[in-house]
Parts: structure tokens; sequence; C-alpha cells
């Protein structure tokens, strides 16, 4: 197995009280070979020659990583069999898979959101497209929470918006100007500013309990909902 890219290692050794210390620090960029077979080579070289006296019966272990997954650590700098040099491989070969993975799904999660929020592309579409690679409702709780940048809306409430002061005690979002409790309108995105105002049209601060876009969220999900309970908790 080669590979092109850069190891980065590091030698440890046991201090008086027994805890690993780095003695060394090193990068290879010209290997051809797994980290296994890094780690027993720089192992090697060091028993051969340390660099200190102190460290001359000290029972160093190699650990070796590179920025693609691979990784070991050796404390034995004999060369092993091909079965266990095949094993060695595969374990390497995996790492950087699964690595690769997780690279992979940020980015694609990351670009389902930008077409979302930047491409104008709806969530159903973005569902659709990706569905050779996962589940709809998994697509979809993705792209929960994201919204188009420049998208607004205007949705009135069902009912009372009312939060929690306490565990047995709830308040009412009021209009300070003419005491409405229903029917509050929410105006803005939950990507931008979000206002409330009454039936009369008059605003309607929101306390603090109560946040504005997760408000606006709520209601573009479930517009028919009447909503509550935000706040301290149950």
């Amino acid at each position: 197995m080669t590979y092109s890219y850069a190891f980065e290692y590091e030698i440890v050794v046991p201090d008086v009280d027994g805890w690993g210390i780095p003695a060394e620090r090193g990068t290879v960029s010209d290997w051809s070979g797994t980290a296994h077979d890094l780690g027993r080579s720089i192992l090697k070289r060091w028993q051969g020659a340390p660099p200190e006296e102190r460290y001359v019966d000290a029972q160093a272990t190699v650990e070796v990583t590179s920025d693609h997954g691979a990784y070991a650590t050796i404390g034995d700098p004999t060369p092993v069999g091909p079965v266990e040099q095949a094993l060695e491989e595969a374990i390497e070969a995996k790492l950087i898979a699964d690595l690769a993975h997780d690279r992979t799904a940020q980015a694609l999660g990351e670009a389902m959101c930008d077409a979302h929020r930047w491409g104008g592309m709806s969530k159903n579409k973005i569902a659709d497209r990706v569905g050779r690679i996962m589940s709809r409702p998994t697509a979809l709780k993705q792209l929960k929470g994201v919204w188009p940048a420049d998208e607004s809306y205007d949705l009135t409430v069902q009912g009372e918006i009312t939060y929690a002061i306490g565990p047995d005690r709830t308040e009412v979002v009021t209009c300070p100007t003419c005491g409405a409790k229903e029917n509050h309108t929410v105006f803005g995105s939950p990507a931008g500013e979000v206002r409330v105002v009454c039936e009369a049209r008059h605003p309607v601060a929101l306390p603090a309990a109560v946040d504005g876009r997760h408000l606006l969220e709520q209601l573009i999900e479930n517009p028919d909902a009447e909503i509550n309970r935000f706040g301290a908790a149950e």
C-alpha cells in the first residue's frame, strides 16, 4: 500500500513516574508504505541511536498519523509477516475510508443547506436529488432549521402565544397598546429579523423567553398551530 501524503510521528517515552512524554516529533513526506511500517522504521532508528543517554533503555513507542486518516501505534520494530501486514493495511484502509466518508458527508450537508438557503431550491426538491444517497426523512431532517436567506413570511398565530415563567405558571404575549392576546402576526425570516404585531397592527415586543426565529419556524412548519410553552421547563 503506497500513500502520496505526509505522515506525522511522535516518539513517546515514559518519564520517572511512568507517564508518556514526547521525545521527538517529525514529518515524513517521502514514505511509500503503511503507517505501521513507518512506525517500525522510526522506532528501529530510535532504538539504534537515541539522541540522549537518558533514553537508551526507555521503552519508547511511536505514534504515526496522517491528514487522510491513517494511524498506527508501534512499540516493537520487528517486521511482521504477510498475514499481519494484510491486516494492518486493511485497518488503515478502513480508517482512511471512514475519514473520507465523514468529510464528504459534511460537504454534502453544507451543499444541501446552501442550495436551499442561497440557491432557491425547495427542501423537497433537494430531498429528491439526494435520494440515492440518503432517505427522504433523513434529508429533510438535515435541512430542518435551514431557511432561504431572502425569503420572508407573514403568518398569523391561531390563538395565543404563551410562555412559561416557572414550573406551573405561564404568561400570554400581550399587545402593550390595546391589550390583545390572540391572533398576533409574525413577520420576517428565520434567517434574519422577526417582528410581531397584533391584529390592530400595533408592535408587540416578545419577552426574552420567546425566540422570534423559533416562533416563526414553528409557524412555517405548522401554520395552524397554537404556539405555547416557551421558556422555562415545564
